[in-house]
């Protein structure tokens, strides 16, 4: 009896992860229909199943009602009726106290079978209930698994569980939730079987709870790591996750354009191959959204590209139980591309439509940047109509991210002044709004915001233009937003923005200019004196950049750039570890990339891969080839993937070759500047 339960649970099983439905019924059903059997011995096909509808049909919302209908039967019991699950939700999140790290540390191991069974059915049920937005069950669920945990023992789901009600947590308290999530990575190193739900616990935290009290650009590192942790535990669903968030966070971040394309569809692709229709519908449009903005559409205002086609997409989602993500996703992209783009009347009525229902319902980083993004497009319509509707609801924006501020977001700290500067342009009060526009662009900038420091500088020019007149200042500040958008990555927009306003500025630089020797004697000093303008103090970083780099060709007797290049990159990085700004951003540290939690610091991270808005893109060698620990290079080693997904290089200014390595390791000019993440992996698996 016992040998034939294993034998049909283990081709059950087998024939679920190859994906053939009708075999694994077959095997599936002679199991179930045993009445001899207890509903435990059974419970290994139920979760067969139950899988088999939430991720091969792609039905969050049948899945749930199986994994609750299984819970009953193992004897853990949900209340049926929706009222009574609401108020057991609410008194759940109103009388939870969070445990101390000697109370987790206390707790033993739970061994009673039939509850380890429900752990794992709830951890399941929890994901479909949040897939469906059923936000009773997934706030029920999350509370029972945490008291379990707290009662009875610690189990290889614990760890998510705690992090899961971390998210229901953030409602309250920022600090409280980070604190869920740190307990939960505590509770991985107290169980054997930790592996096995890092990466769920990984995505969990670095894109749902960490990215509100830490800056975003430190969880970019952790989520390619829980997508490799994934990957290597057979967890493909998680890994999935993580790099779906992980493209969504570097879009918040302002991650370097160009290199995160490649990213883009290199990962969609496989969730495509792997068959994880619900992350590949929700991301979608994160990569169409990434390469509409270097010129991948025919209509920058339409997601329709190399990823997508607007109409095939809503097709595609219609009946599809991600119907709902999938569509805010969608339409929290269109509104973006409308606020870069200029059609501000259809982003105020999307904005309008949709209002902050995102936030609401999920409220991640990607909720952050909806919102910036319908404040923008919300006053611009307000300036020009003066409708109440559009001046009720910009202002409304505006209220909101100061309350985010104030509980601790400290990613949003550079929209508080952009909104008051719109908000003080729709009040005439044109002082306060030349004074806080400037102040925004050197915020965003200084935090590594490349994408909203450009969007800013564009705002505030067009204020310039059109609202005061002033042409000359409007120019600076097209240029400076030009700059921004260009070193982000997108030269389409900055050359629309060239082509539009270059008549405000002279196009090219006057002759004769030198350098003075004092100016390349002094090129590796960080402190840039005699700022008069708020735009180029925004740039500081990135003029001292420009010193490092005259630097160098100046020392290089044949003056050219490309050889001069490799000079650079480590002045450039010592200039950059010592602006304290960046080292209270994470970009100064020296530790080896984590896994994060409770015992990481995210100020001592070294995410020195990630694209900042004033280094250069620092070169990557391939794998297996060697580089000194002091000369600037980031290393990897071989197998190992870059932050980015790719192999870096330097980049330089338009008129300047691309410098990238060659297959003898060597610099060589006026190659491709992005090597594929697929030709990397591949590198690594066969090394």
């Amino acid at each position: 009896r016992e040998v034939s339960l294993e034998l049909y649970s283990l081709l059950t099983e087998a024939y679920l992860s190859l994906v053939n439905a009708e075999k694994m019924k077959v095997y599936a059903d002679e199991v179930l229909q045993q009445s001899s059997l207890s509903e435990l011995e059974k419970v290994r096909v139920h979760i067969c199943n139950i899988s088999l509808y939430a991720g091969v049909m792609n039905k969050a919302r049948e899945a749930l009602d199986m994994s609750i209908d299984v819970l009953r039967k193992l004897g853990c019991k949900f209340p049926k009726n929706k009222l009574l699950q609401v108020r057991l939700a609410v008194s759940s999140v109103v009388g939870a106290k969070l445990p101390t790290e000697k109370d987790i540390a206390d707790l033993p191991i739970m061994d009673d079978p039939t509850r380890k069974a429900c752990m794992e059915i709830m951890v399941n049920a929890a994901t479909f209930s949040h897939h469906c937005n059923n936000i009773p069950a997934f706030i029920m669920i999350n509370s029972l698994m945490t008291q379990w945990t707290m009662k009875y023992g610690v189990d290889v789901y614990s760890a998510p569980a705690f992090a899961l009600f971390g998210m229901v947590k953030k409602a309250t308290s920022y600090k409280t939730s980070a604190l869920y999530a740190d307990r939960g990575f505590q509770l991985l190193d107290m169980c054997k079987e930790g592996k096995r739900t890092e990466s769920r616990v990984t995505y969990i935290s670095w894109f749902q709870i960490y990215p509100f009290s830490k800056p975003i650009h430190s969880t970019l590192k952790h989520l390619l790591r829980g997508y490799k942790v994934g990957m290597e535990t057979g967890d493909v669903e998680s890994a999935m996750w993580n790099v779906s968030q992980y493209m969504c966070n570097s879009i918040v971040a302002g991650k370097a354009l160009k290199p995160l394309a490649v990213d883009c569809v290199t990962y969609i692709e496989q969730m495509q191959m792997l068959k994880a229709d619900f992350t590949y519908h929700m991301s979608l449009p994160f990569a169409q959204g990434v390469l509409n903005m270097i010129g991948d559409a025919e209509d920058p205002l339409k997601l329709s590209g190399s990823a997508m086609v607007e109409e095939d997409f809503l097709a595609m989602i219609e009946s599809s139980e991600g119907q709902f993500w999938s569509s805010l996703h969608f339409q929290i992209f269109k509104s973006m591309m409308c606020s870069f783009f200029g059609d501000f009347e259809q982003g105020a009525k999307l904005a309008l439509e949709r209002g902050d229902v995102y936030e609401k319902k999920n409220g991640s980083p990607l909720a952050m940047m909806d919102t910036l993004h319908q404040g923008i497009s919300l006053y611009t319509m307000a300036r020009r109509t003066k409708e109440k509707k559009y001046i009720k609801a910009a202002k409304k924006v505006k209220k909101k991210v100061a309350t985010w501020v104030k509980k601790g977001k400290i990613n949003a700290l550079h929209y508080v002044p952009l909104l008051e500067a719109e908000d003080a342009a729709l009040e005439g009060k044109s002082d306060s709004a030349t004074k806080l526009y400037p102040k925004a662009i050197i915020s965003a900038a200084s935090s590594g915001f490349l994408n909203d420091a450009a969007l800013v500088s564009e705002r505030f020019a067009e204020y310039l233009l059109h609202d005061l007149k002033d042409s000359d200042r409007a120019g600076q500040y097209f240029q400076e937003s030009i700059k921004y958008y260009t070193e982000w990555g997108s030269d389409y927009k900055a050359d629309l923005l060239k082509q539009r306003y270059s008549h405000l500025w002279e196009e090219e630089i006057p002759k004769g200019i030198s350098v003075s020797p004092d100016f390349v004697a002094d090129a590796g000093n960080n402190d840039i004196q005699d700022v008069s303008d708020p735009s180029a103090a925004a740039h500081a970083v990135g003029a001292n950049n420009g010193r490092v780099l005259i630097a160098a060709i100046a020392q290089d007797a044949s003056g050219d750039e490309s050889k001069a290049a490799g000079k650079t990159s480590a002045a450039t990085s010592k200039a950059c570890a010592k602006n304290s700004k960046f080292n209270a951003l994470g970009f100064g540290g020296n530790d080896e990339p984590g896994r994060g939690g409770a015992n990481e610091d995210s100020a001592s991270m070294d995410i020195s891969a990630i694209t900042t808005p004033y280094t250069k893109v620092r070169a990557r060698p391939l794998p297996g080839l060697s580089a000194d620990d002091d000369n600037g290079v980031d290393k990897v080693e071989e197998g190992d993937v870059s932050e980015s997904g790719t192999t870096e290089v330097d980049v330089m200014d338009d008129k300047t070759d691309e410098v990238a390595i060659s297959s003898d390791g060597k610099r060589s000019a006026g190659t491709s500047a992005l090597i594929s993440s697929r030709d990397l992996l591949l590198e690594g698996y066969r090394t």
